[in-house]
């Protein structure tokens, strides 16, 4: 079976055009001209690395000549690499060593590509030229070695299925993307940058290249040399950007996006993989395990460069988001703590719940009216700022007695507190209850500095509760049993607790007291009042009578 397939490689290196059939003389023909093809730029990495470190010998320069012995250590790797890999025999050679030779060969690539960029960022415009110029040809040469490892893979794909169509696709020097002479070409990617970034790799020499690199753009660095040390860091620090790895030891990339993404306090860092392997199905996984992006390595520092920005920028409004969210959360919590406040629990509950409260009928509700007496006069004779403290402390006060005692207080009327008893929580005995209420109120009043005194009316009936008000909601209680309460308190003797006959009637059993008479009560004709004066001791718990 025939097998037509086509190469050609950057300008200035071999152009193969071959006719294979399917034998093994015309495979290591192959394999023979492919080694030729990658070694030559190989051998330029090494020849001007070898001839610049002798240049520099005698040179202060001590950072640009361990990075040149780096580059030169990573072109005799690559050499390795592409001997041993395309020396076997080619019947030997299967998908799974393409790919492994395809990963190996990336990592010293990326090395010498980032190295010779950091070189030529770090000198200035005093450098000689010749060193500038061999720099870029190292530069070049490790750039060109990209593509064409890419295209060798692909066209060895296809020779090992000569069943497909030819090969119609070429990799050419006309068809390669231009890639900046420096990454720092556009003054507009000049801004200032801020952020901690962690990154995460086995191999020393990207995590070097990328944290100088990093630090050149303004970022702190931190690194990790595997996933279960990344996660560590990740738990002691706030990192905005992590740049992850994919194959390592200990823990891989894959495990490191899982356990981050199930962890609510990490799950929103942005991760952004850089592997060696450009399988689109390696992206796939990066991405729906969580990855914000994913780049190949070597990678192009600006792409790079625009990436961690773009992911960095999406943290920002991310957190922003959430600073947001977090002051509409206490906003809304301020506001249920106002409409506590202002209305009861349960109203407070059926308004959130509905929208609305729908008025309702109350029976047997204790209603109590606790005023101070002479409060004008006192107001008369103080100035505001030095009444509203007093004031606000003893209404304070008569809340706490009000929940202590199963009272929902209604409302303040001036001086007047308003409370009920058996209105929106069971109570076994409304009256008694007020009437406890009413005489803690009392203890109140007299331990306060100002030596207020009381007067306190109640009653017992049905009631009609509501919501009033639209803009400002108030909880409201009708009826003759709240009137009724009113005129009690407000026809009371001061520092007495004054009942209807109604209430009296609820607790005549278990109480002493004394009846004040009929009394003419405006809107009411004559009413019987009776003033408590205590409870009887009670064997058992007090009975209320209906």
């Amino acid at each position: 079976m025939w097998f037509e397939g086509a190469l050609t490689l950057p300008e200035g290196f071999c152009v193969i055009h071959f006719l294979f059939m399917s034998n093994d003389g015309d495979r290591s023909d192959f394999l023979r001209v492919l080694r030729h093809d990658l070694r030559t730029p190989i051998n330029h990495v090494i020849g001007y690395s070898e001839l610049l470190l002798e240049d520099l010998e005698d040179s202060d320069e001590a950072l640009i000549r361990d990075d040149l012995v780096k580059i030169l250590g990573s072109g005799r790797e690559l050499l390795a690499l592409v001997n041993e890999s395309l020396s076997v025999n080619e019947a030997e050679i299967g998908p799974s060593d393409l790919e492994r030779m395809g990963t190996q060969l990336r990592s010293p690539l990326n090395a010498i590509i980032g190295y010779s960029e950091l070189i030529c960022e770090d000198l200035d415009d005093s450098a000689e030229s010749t060193v500038v110029a061999d720099l870029r040809r190292i530069q070049t040469a490790g750039r060109q070695l990209l593509p064409m490892v890419n295209a060798v893979l692909d066209l060895w794909a296809d020779f090992q299925a000569p069943q497909r169509e030819p090969l119609s696709a070429h990799t050419t020097a006309d068809h390669m993307p231009d890639l900046p002479s420096s990454p720092f070409d556009d003054d507009a990617l000049l801004d200032a940058a801020d952020g901690l970034i962690l990154v995460v790799d086995d191999n020393s020499t990207n995590r070097d290249i990328l944290a100088r690199r990093l630090a050149k753009l303004g970022y702190a660095v931190l690194t990790a040399v595997n996933g279960l040390e990344a996660l560590e860091l990740l738990g002691e620090k706030q990192f905005d950007l992590v740049l992850l790895d994919i194959m390592m030891p200990i823990m891989n990339g894959y495990e490191v996006l899982d356990r981050m993404k199930a962890d609510s306090e990490l799950r929103n860092i942005p991760v952004i993989v850089l592997s060696a392997s450009d399988e689109m199905q390696s992206a796939v996984r990066s991405i729906q395990r969580g990855a914000e992006d994913y780049l190949a390595k070597p990678f192009d520092p600006v792409l790079l460069r625009a990436r961690i920005r773009s992911s960095l920028q999406k943290k920002r409004w991310r957190d922003q988001e959430e600073i947001y969210r977090r002051q509409i959360e206490e906003e809304k919590r301020r506001a249920d703590d106002l409409l506590h406040v202002i209305l009861p629990v349960e109203i407070v509950t059926e308004l959130k719940q509905t929208q609305q409260v729908v008025p309702r009928r109350y029976d047997n509700v204790a209603v109590m009216f606790c005023d101070i007496v002479s409060f004008t006069d006192y107001c008369d004779k103080r100035t505001p700022q030095e009444v509203m403290p007093e004031l606000q402390r003893l209404i304070e006060a008569f809340e706490t007695i009000a929940l202590e005692h199963e009272l929902d207080k209604i409302k303040t009327i001036g001086d007047s507190f308003m409370g009920a008893a058996g209105l929106l929580r069971p109570t076994e005995c409304p009256v008694t209850s007020c009437i406890k209420a009413g005489s803690a109120m009392f203890q109140a009043a007299s331990n306060h500095p100002a030596g207020w005194n009381l007067r306190i009316g109640i009653h017992v009936g049905p009631v009609v509760g509501g919501l009033l008000g639209h803009r400002q909601y108030l909880f409201d209680l009708f009826g003759d049993t709240v009137n009724t309460a009113a005129r009690m308190e407000s026809y009371g003797q001061p520092g007495s607790i004054s009942l209807s006959a109604k209430a009296w009637e609820r607790i005549a059993t278990k109480a002493d007291g004394q009846s004040l008479g009929l009394i003419r009560v405006k809107g009411k004709g004559e009413m019987e009042m009776f003033r408590f004066e205590s409870f009887r001791e009670q064997p058992r718990s007090p009975v209320c009578v209906p």
